[in-house]
């Protein structure tokens, strides 16, 4: 055993006298990195400390290497506590006995150094308060996080016990069952219990499921005295143990061990002269000898300091200590702190100092993290309810989900040595998103406002939107000590297998952004208040910000006559060519209660339309007319290839839009007509004529979809000249069910149009949410929004790699697509995602509700969108969470649908046995069986439904 004691580790102000005292170190915790370590001291500042020039000699006379690395002065009165939160350190806790407050800190990374007010401490790190935890009447003595961090417990001399919400800080129970001063807490790592010590001379244990007290533990404290600081008791990583702090056993000063089996104190570590203030189990386990004739087992490591001044290490499994450091400090010892890797010990005292003890050659043969995991598992952790097979059904089922699996991860494997990887994601900018509005929501700050279109002296501006491209995410591969490789699996809310070509609205409208000049977007309003309110923009694409719109609501107003008044202002103007004008509007979108924004009339639109020949190019030149420059202009059509003019025309009407294909190329004129050219020029159809402008133009395939400046949605089928939307309305979808009747409102843009292969559109809006039209229903269906945030299918398209590997066609997987679109990095987000954001910090079981919830949606999307693909996907991953859930009725309502009769009759319907007619619902079944399977709880429906198969 080493032992250092940095001198430079002390709360001692650097301008002070040496010979003054040094504040005394309460407290001190070891980052899960291994690189920080944190303090709280008498002087009421938390102080960071690089562990760099501890562990290294060069490090320490490098001045360019910083000790000090942040000093936190926060509290008004002494620190007691510091506390990191496991895994990655994200935050620390720190308690004080004068504010009676907790601080959650958080490294701000973007912030610089700079000098700490009052003192001559330089930051080199930035960490901020993030949350003020206020429930105690008076001082803070103790805290301790859960091993998975969904909880904070703290206790006090007020005689509580609380505990806080990991993820937003609220106070979720308070438990008042000491009769006096609690100084320490501690929780099991199984999640199963909360063990807390107090002055009077109890351990006492509380259950996690309803915090109701479990047991209490009086004999070992009967005779135990009460002039200790502190009673920090601690609890083993395998869960088998708690060793508590200022016991007795007769006379002598002892740590007592508590067995979880019985809750009995077995086992004594005597040594120690004066009573001991903490205890703290090493974070790992080790393999050890009793003697040099024995073979060695796995037993726990644990430390104790106390108030004789001393340091000793037990290895608790044969009652022994592995090593004493006696006399390194010059007063009692408060606290104690492990490395994450287990081989050194942190140690503060009253005495201002710190002392760290290296233990490699003590402590050499580590156990692996697998043999905690073992242990951990016999009290329940991370297993659920076991139940035994009932029929040889069950236990084939078993079986071929198993070889199922096997099969899945080997072509998986084998994609990812190859380097034929097919899965993007598209969750990531929407999990990063998540986790900003969680910490705005932990902040208590106000949220973020919508970008949309806003009305500023009668003019409205709107704010570009860059989207962010979906990052192929690869698994990671690392080699282990034996040569064998480990593969990290990925969790599935965070992948998305959503194609290059899914996040193309189409093969035209992505060739034209590519080669049509872009312009800033701006965007006017008329003046007077009786005027059409319209926005233009300059691209004859959707713009990325989206379509403007605006609407006169359905929602009856209020009898308020202030409401009835309208701002007013002057017009304001804007330098233009002179023969480029924005589009005239028909009298009709006056009256209409949605207005969409118009695209300007410029002199030259030129895309390539055709994706078999990209050196065709269509252009249109809107130029004035001779004969009275100043109100008409005649537009010339020419297609050529490679600088040859293939076909020519003339239109008498401003061409505004284009869009086209293989099969024919569609112009849109600024007095509401449609010009429809075959691939050589010839004209299919004489000019559609709408009742209003096109603002948005889109095609696919056979399909043509156009929005016009009134609302209105039109779908045709140009090869077979057939109808399927004839003038819906997008009202519905701008939520007009919600606004004032009578007033001109702000509603969500466009941002994106698609028509599916089956003629069905889709539409998503800014607020992030997407809407088909049910052709037989005759109603718009919300089919995506932001109340399935939290999901944890939420991002993700699940798109086969045979399929999005070799196909160019989003159509073909149009929840892909989706997927890529909803992110939550646009110009607005859904506002009830706040709400559900709420609603999960305060039930558990939401999220699982929500993510049944949701891919329930899915299903019922793929099937309208005709996309059997996904509609396999989705059920498979429907199955295994129905079967993880426990749901019985859900499954046998499933099955019984798949099965048909006599499990599933109905007098209204007949059964189907196809599913998009391809799809054979028995086949669905008998995939899905393997999944149900798993649940053993299941098994006699299952095996029913096996039989009967």
């Amino acid at each position: 055993m080493m032992i250092i004691k940095p001198e430079w580790v002390s709360h001692a102000d650097r301008t002070q006298d040496a010979r003054n005292k040094k504040p005394c170190i309460y407290s001190i915790d070891v980052h899960p990195d291994g690189q920080r370590l944190a303090t709280g001291s008498l002087d009421g500042t938390v102080k960071i400390w690089n562990t760099k020039p501890i562990f290294d000699e060069v490090a320490e006379k490098d001045p360019n290497c910083h000790k000090l690395l942040c000093t936190m002065t926060m509290h008004n009165g002494a620190v007691l506590c510091v506390r990191w939160s496991n895994g990655d350190g994200r935050y620390l806790a720190s308690s004080s006995d004068n504010d009676n407050v907790i601080i959650i800190w958080e490294r701000d990374r973007n912030a610089t150094s700079g000098s700490v007010f009052g003192s001559s401490d330089v930051n080199h790190e930035t960490w901020r308060p993030v949350k003020y935890l206020r429930g105690h009447e008076s001082d803070v003595q103790d805290l301790a996080w859960s091993k998975d961090n969904k909880y904070l417990a703290s206790c006090g001399v007020d005689g509580f016990v609380i505990v806080w919400s990991g993820a937003t800080f609220e106070q979720i129970t308070k438990i008042n069952q000491h009769s006096d001063f609690v100084k320490g807490v501690t929780w099991d790592p199984a999640g199963k219990f909360l063990a807390s010590q107090s002055d009077d001379k109890m351990v006492k244990v509380f259950r996690t499921s309803d915090w109701g007290l479990e047991t209490d533990l009086i004999s070992p404290f009967i005779n135990a005295p009460g002039t200790t600081l502190f009673r920090r008791l601690s609890w083993s990583p395998d869960g088998a143990h708690v060793a508590a702090a200022n016991a007795v056993n007769g006379i002598q000063c002892i740590a007592a061990i508590i067995n979880r089996d019985d809750w009995n104190a077995d086992v004594s570590l005597v040594g120690h002269q004066l009573p001991i203030e903490v205890t703290a189990f090493n974070p790992k386990m080790f393999y050890v000898k009793k003697d040099d004739d024995s073979e060695k087992t796995l037993a726990t490591i644990c430390a104790l300091g106390s108030q004789d001044r001393s340091v000793s290490i037990w290895v608790t499994k044969f009652n022994r200590p592995v090593c004493v450091a006696a006399d390194i400090f010059d007063n009692n010892v408060y606290d104690i702190a492990w490395t994450p890797d287990g081989k050194s010990l942190f140690a503060c005292s009253q005495d201002g100092t710190v002392a760290c003890l290296l233990l490699d050659k003590e402590l050499e043969d580590v156990a692996p993290d697998d043999a905690i995991y073992k242990e951990l598992t016999k009290y329940g952790y991370g297993r659920k309810n076991t139940q035994l097979p009932e029929t040889p059904s069950q236990l084939e089922l078993e079986e071929d989900y198993a070889i199922m699996l096997k099969a899945s991860n080997s072509k998986r494997l084998a994609e990812l040595m190859t380097g034929n990887t097919s899965i993007e994601t598209s969750s990531t900018s929407s999990t990063s998103t998540l986790k900003n509005i969680a910490d705005t929501t932990m902040k208590e700050a106000e949220p973020q406002a919508l970008s949309e279109p806003t009305i500023i002296n009668n003019n409205i501006t709107s704010s570009s939107v860059t989207s962010t491209p979906s990052i192929i995410t690869e698994q990671k591969v690392t080699i282990l000590k034996n040569g064998k490789k480990r593969i990290q699996p990925m969790m599935l809310s965070s992948i998305s297998s959503s194609s290059t070509s899914s996040l193309e609205p189409s093969s035209s409208s992505s060739n034209a952004r590519n080669t049509i000049t872009s312009n800033q977007q701006s965007y006017q309003q008329h003046s007077k208040p009786s005027n059409v309110q319209l926005t233009e923009y300059d691209n004859p694409i959707i713009p990325s910000s989206g379509v403007g719109t605006t609407a006169i609501g359905n929602k009856r107003k209020k009898d308020d006559s202030d409401e009835n008044e309208v701002e007013g202002g002057n017009k304001s103007t804007r330098p233009k060519p002179e023969w480029i004008d924005s589009v005239v509007v028909p009298p009709i979108v006056q009256k209409s209660q949605v207005k969409m924004g118009v695209p300007k009339v410029k002199s030259i639109l030129s895309a390539k339309l055709n994706p078999n020949d990209t050196t065709v190019v269509i252009e249109c030149h809107n130029a004035p007319s001779l004969q009275d420059p100043s109100v008409h202009v005649r537009t010339k059509i020419i297609a050529s290839k490679q600088g040859m003019a293939l076909w020519t025309d003339y239109l008498p009407s401003a061409a505004i839009l284009m869009t086209g294909n293989h099969l024919f190329t569609v112009i849109a004129c600024e007095d509401g007509s449609l010009v429809i050219y075959s691939a050589s020029g010839r004209r299919i159809l004489p000019p559609i004529i709408l009742e209003s402008t096109p603002v948005i133009l889109q095609c696919s395939s056979q399909w043509l979809i156009c929005l016009t400046v009134t609302g209105l949605i039109y779908t045709w089928d140009i090869i077979n000249m057939k109808n399927t939307l004839d003038g819906i309305s997008i009202a519905p979808i701008l939520q007009v069910a919600k606004l004032t009747e009578g007033i001109t409102h702000k509603t969500p843009s466009i941002k994106d149009i698609r028509i599916q292969k089956n003629g069905i559109p889709i539409l998503i809006t800014s607020l992030q949410q997407a809407f088909v039209y049910h052709l037989d229903m005759k109603v718009w269906l919300r089919i995506s929004d932001a109340w399935y945030i939290i999901s944890e299918f939420w991002g993700s398209s699940l798109q086969p790699p045979s399929i999005s590997s070799t196909s160019n066609k989003a159509s073909e997987n149009p929840l892909g697509w989706l997927s890529s679109r909803m992110t939550l990095n646009g110009n607005g987000v859904d506002p009830t995602t706040k709400l559900i954001l709420d609603l999960a910090n305060t039930d558990e079981t939401t999220t699982a509700v929500i993510t049944i919830s949701h891919i329930e949606i899915q299903l019922a999307v793929a099937a309208l969108l005709d996309s059997p693909n996904e509609y396999s996907d989705w059920m498979m991953y429907y199955a295994k969470k129905l079967s993880d859930e426990n749901a019985k009725d859900k499954v046998t309502e499933l099955c019984g649908w798949l099965m048909g009769p006599p499990f599933a009759t109905s007098e209204f319907a007949q059964w189907e046995p196809t599913i998009m007619g391809t799809l054979t619902k028995k086949d669905v079944l008998k995939q899905i069986l393997p999944v149900l399977a798993q649940n053993r709880q299941l098994q006699r429906l299952v095996t029913s439904i096996k039989s009967y198969i």
